[in-house]
């Protein structure tokens, strides 16, 4: 069990005493503490005078309405957008494994995606400013703020700030859309600033030494590059081919151009302002084999290295002068072989076994009927170069704070940002941690440079995660509240006045919604997490 889960479960037993403790104690009730459903809640009139001093400006309050429904309306089509993007994608990801049921809680130090000191920090920065701003839009609009406080259940959910809720009832429904709108904004502006300030701060404030060099970034259990020592993160500074010329590896190209074949070469690489010089046998690391595809029916082994592969234009037994034998060095030799390929072609194909961290150069041979991907010859083989991963310090940095980056097209674009929100599952903060001594800052000691673009980061992504979630078109979600609220205010310019039968139209539609998009987002969390 994973350790998380289990501090989970833990925490779960001892709430329950905790709760039954506060529901009885009178101590609790005169304190504030109370019970709610199954919430432990303590109301306090903590920050309730600075809403009120805040909400006097109320015409600037009232544009801010306004530009909330805006902004709050371009996020729920694209919450909705996704929503449906990953519905239509869930065949292949349930082919993956899950990621378990810790990343779907957003819970510091639970979540092991989530600091505890800047997870913490980041959360209830968003929390706050998200309830400070519904309170300062109820004290805009003339309402009363009853209590604010703070919420728990097993771990703490959140702050809260409570308005009297008979004057909510009776507002009018500009002004309850102002309310609801004001916190899913307001993280969203947060989210923006706090990126900009990323965004600046990396583009400006950081060099690095390497900033094209390959560097080593994930290594293949049982491959070569496991059994070279070589360690994750190491900038390689050059290549020695089986004849002794050493070629430098400014750039990726340069390395990969310069693996010409399947075999032994001298590796030299940087790693934390230590040169090192090992072998290491380079080559097309063939990584996975696809369950029934031609190269599984032809006995290809993961954990093999590809030598060559010649496109037969005769037979084996009559083969055409025209043949020719292609040497396969990099993975990107054999990306760029199969793609002048076409479904059905016949291609011979060497391979060298790999076992116990030796290379067996004798050519196991096979001839195979190449299967059809998208009009192009599939063998069914997930390669990589010696069971490298690699990237560079300036692809590294433009992944972290670009999320167009390399991305042309609108649905590529949309598909980056969608992409960009993911990557701090990879570890991206705004880069890796282990990725640090890539650079050197220009502004700040290097430790106290990282610890400041960390908080920022995890600022900025909660507030970008919570806004977006509350903009779900789904009640108990602020989302829901103003996607019916805009609903009743289409209807009636639509022309149905009767106020009765319009709210009781746009409760029934909003309860469907509600219900679908509850489902789907159930749905995309358990083929996430199983």
């Amino acid at each position: 069990m994973e350790p998380q889960l289990l501090a989970l479960i833990i925490l779960a037993i001892l709430y329950v005493p905790t709760f039954i403790f506060v529901k009885r104690s009178k101590w609790c009730k005169e304190h504030g503490l109370v019970t709610s459903s199954v919430l432990i809640m303590l109301k306090t009139r903590w920050g309730i005078d600075l809403m009120t001093r805040l909400g006097k400006h109320k015409r600037f309050w009232r544009v801010c309405g306004v530009v909330s429904w805006i902004v709050t309306a371009i996020l729920m089509i694209g919450m909705v957008s996704i929503l449906v993007i990953d519905m239509l994608i869930i065949p292949k990801m349930s082919s993956t494994a899950g990621l378990g049921v810790t990343y779907v809680l957003a819970i510091p130090g639970i979540n092991p995606v989530l600091p505890i000191v800047y997870g913490w920090i980041g959360l209830i920065i968003a929390m706050v400013v998200h309830e400070v701003a519904h309170g300062i839009q109820t004290k805009a609009n003339d309402m009363d703020v009853e209590n604010t406080g703070i919420i728990h259940c097993i771990v703490p959910l959140g702050a809260f700030v409570e308005p009297n809720n008979d004057q909510v009832q009776k507002c009018s429904r500009r002004a309850r859309m102002d309310l609801y709108a004001a916190g899913i904004t307001t993280n969203f502006f947060v989210a923006m600033i706090t990126f900009i300030l990323v965004f600046c701060g990396m583009t400006s404030g950081i060099s690095s030494d390497y900033g094209d060099n390959p560097a080593v970034f994930g290594i293949a259990d049982s491959s070569p590059a496991f059994d070279s020592g070589i360690p994750n993160t190491s900038i390689i500074l050059s290549i020695t081919d089986d004849t002794g010329v050493t070629y430098e590896t400014n750039s990726l190209s340069d390395f990969f151009d310069n693996i010409t074949h399947c075999g032994t070469y001298s590796v030299t690489y940087n790693y934390k302002g230590t040169i090192e010089t090992k072998n290491v046998v380079l080559g097309t690391f063939i990584y996975k084999v696809m369950a029934g595809s031609p190269a599984d029916n032809k006995h290809i082994f993961s954990g093999s290295m590809l030598y060559s592969i010649t496109k037969i234009i005769g037979s084996d037994r009559n083969p055409s002068e025209d043949e020719e034998e292609v040497i396969i060095g990099s993975h990107l030799d054999f990306s760029k072989f199969m793609s002048s390929t076409q479904p059905n072609d016949n291609v011979r194909i060497k391979w060298f076994e790999y076992k116990d961290g030796e290379l067996d150069t004798t050519a196991q041979v096979t001839t195979v009927t190449l299967g059809d991907k998208n009009g192009v010859g599939y063998l069914g083989i997930t390669t990589n170069t010696a069971g490298f991963g690699f990237t560079t310090p300036n692809n590294t940095i433009a992944k972290g704070i670009d999320p167009f980056n390399g991305r042309d097209t609108v649905d590529q674009k949309l598909y980056g940002l969608l992409s960009f929100v993911g990557n701090a599952f990879g570890g991206y903060s705004p880069v890796p941690e282990a990725t640090h001594w890539w650079y050197d800052s220009n502004i700040l000691p290097d430790d106290v440079f990282w610890v400041v673009m960390s908080l920022i980061f995890w600022i900025f992504w909660l507030n970008l995660v919570l806004g977006i979630t509350n903009a779900l078109p789904a009640v108990p979600f602020d989302g829901g509240f103003l996607f019916m609220g805009g609903l009743s205010f289409i209807l009636e310019k639509f022309g149905m006045k009767d106020d009765e039968k319009r709210e009781s139209l746009v409760e029934r539609i909003g309860t469907a919604v509600t219900y679908v998009t509850l489902a789907m987002v159930v749905l995309v969390i358990l083929v996430m997490v199983i």
